[in-house]
């Protein structure tokens, strides 16, 4: 498990929240996995949802 950010992604926002949350996705896109079925990678739900960004295509958590 990388335990660093791909901070190349962060280089053309301004916003720290714009910032940490390209940070975040793109870690948990790349090392995130089910704590329910140890299932990696996780699925991405589409674009503007209201709270969630990642489940388990396999369990559905």
């Amino acid at each position: 498990m990388n335990l660093d950010f791909n901070q190349t992604l962060a280089a053309d926002y301004r916003s720290p929240s714009q910032i940490i949350r390209v940070l975040s996705e793109s870690w948990v896109k790349d090392n995130g996995y089910c704590p329910n079925c140890n299932t990696k990678p996780l699925a991405e739900f589409a674009n503007n949802q209201p709270v969630a960004d990642f489940y388990c295509a396999n369990c559905t958590e």
